[in-house]
């Protein structure tokens, strides 16, 4: 409270109308199902004060309540509050009158991720909140990014700035993609301000290798005069061969196939596994992983116990291209490329002319397939000294482990059991805000706020105050 500003103003309606959005609920159930779940786990007595507004994404609803002292019972009561062993949170919407704003407007909805890029996530949240309208900053540790694109769903037109790592950014697409079909503005555009440890999805859009102090008002600046991209995503279906055993009857069943959305990159091997032991080291010592030297630290020790790794990946995976089985060559590790960036700005394609090959592009609906021999090959594509061995070009791959192997998309790691990978290009093509240069120029200002005026407190000091045009 102490780090933002309010605007408040009587309300002269008498109808209460509280939304909270639900999640951690189970997926899949009817209205009346996910009704009696919350009846009985949040004690509600009637119905008269509440009433299930939506199914907003599976496992989320959202709850309409007209009474503020039962809204606030339920907002406590779900902290402590646990449905089939998963802890539910609560948010609370806030409510845009969409009707009351200007034609010309296209206001920013940011989310912000404060665990990324040390205390700098934490202290844009609240800059964001000063400059802006705080109801158009959403923290993503509290309820993700579903809070943001409700509140924003009857906004006709408004673009998004993502403040965090290149798995934020995937992790905020992927909700979109998912709720694209309740948003009145389907396809809205995305920036990046990178907090993470590589950002290659924000070097690719030119908004630097991290964000390093820069004043947050210029930040916005360089949004608003920024030019729209397109962007390919990609469907990554995993169909494990392996068996587990069923719960209930004690027979083991296949175990399901599993769909991830792909934005920046897929790894099959030692890049997986590296990131795998990132990944481990993180998790024991979570403290320790706030800065971009200590995290890159972290990746050169993994390497560097892995020097002795020997080259035949190509011995435990089959590659079809676009229906073409392609012979691998002595490899430790296959990567899937969708932009020009991997390993924290390294070229791993490469720039040389290639008659086989076209030049690639992040909307040309193709994936460039490069190998790795190892951790040293690796390295020397870091330091710009050599790039990767380029295997294919295509739109459309299966890929057989005959071997448990590591896996990585997007900088999140696994091991994936023996079976079939599926790599397909999803739709739609999602817009991306290229910063265009770091130069800011005149900026007008009803794009990205509500409404801002400056008044004089005294001749020395300048304080913003907000009127929240277009809000209640």
């Amino acid at each position: 409270m102490k780090q933002t500003r309010f605007y408040l103003e009587e309300n002269t309606k008498s109808d209460i109308k509280v939304e909270l959005l639900l999640s951690g609920l189970p997926v899949l159930l009817s209205n009346e199902g996910y009704t009696n779940i919350l009846k009985e786990s949040l004690e509600i007595k009637g119905e008269q004060n509440l009433l299930l507004n939506e199914i907003f994404f599976p496992g989320a609803v959202v709850l309409q309540i007209s009474c503020f002292s039962e809204a606030e019972r339920i907002f406590m009561l779900v902290k402590d509050t646990t449905v089939n062993n998963k802890q539910l949170t609560a948010t609370i919407i806030p409510h845009i009158l969409h009707e009351k704003l200007p034609q010309s407007t296209c206001p920013l909805l940011v989310f912000v991720n404060p665990k990324s890029g040390g205390l700098k996530g934490r202290d844009l949240l609240y800059s964001f909140r000063k400059l802006l309208n705080p109801h158009q900053v959403f923290e993503l540790t509290n309820g993700g990014p579903l809070p943001g694109f409700h509140a924003f769903s009857q906004v006709p037109y408004f673009r998004v700035l993502v403040c965090g790592g290149d798995g934020t950014v995937g992790w905020v697409l992927g909700a979109l993609e998912e709720i694209r079909h309740k948003l009145v503005c389907t396809e809205p555009s995305i920036a990046v301000l990178p907090l993470g440890t590589g950002n290659d999805l924000g070097r690719v859009l030119r908004w630097g290798a991290g964000y390093s102090g820069e004043d947050p008002y210029s930040v916005l600046i360089s949004v608003d005069e920024a030019e729209n991209v397109l962007m390919d995503r990609w469907t990554i279906l995993l169909d494990a061969q392996e068996v587990v055993d069923s719960l209930e009857n004690g027979i083991a069943e296949p175990e399901p196939p599993k769909i991830v959305q792909m934005n920046n990159y897929c790894g099959i091997g030692i890049d997986a596994e590296l990131s795998l032991d990132f990944h481990h080291a993180r998790e024991i010592e979570p403290g320790k992983f706030n800065s971009r030297f200590h995290n890159k630290g972290v990746y050169v020790k993994a390497g560097l116990q892995k020097l002795s790794h020997n080259r035949n990946l190509h011995k435990d995976i089959k590659l079809q291209v676009d229906q073409q089985e392609v012979e691998l060559p002595n490899i430790e590790g296959l990567i899937f490329l969708n932009i020009p960036s991997w390993g924290s700005g390294a070229d791993l394609w490469g720039s040389d002319n290639d008659n086989r090959y076209g030049k690639p592009r992040i909307d040309d609906g193709l994936l460039e397939v490069v190998g790795v021999t190892g951790v040293v090959h690796m390295g020397q594509v870091q330091g710009g000294l050599r790039s990767g061995i380029r295997i294919a070009q295509g739109s459309y791959f299966r890929v057989t482990l005959l071997r448990p192997i590591p896996v990585q998309v997007d900088g999140e790691p696994w091991i994936q059991p023996p079976g079939q990978i599926i790599i397909s290009a999803a739709g739609p093509k999602v817009r991306q805000i290229k910063n265009p240069s770091p130069s800011c120029g005149t900026f007008p200002v009803n794009q990205l706020f509500y409404k801002w005026e400056a008044r004089f407190l005294s001749k020395d000091h300048i304080v913003p105050l907000y009127s929240f045009q277009g809000l209640q």
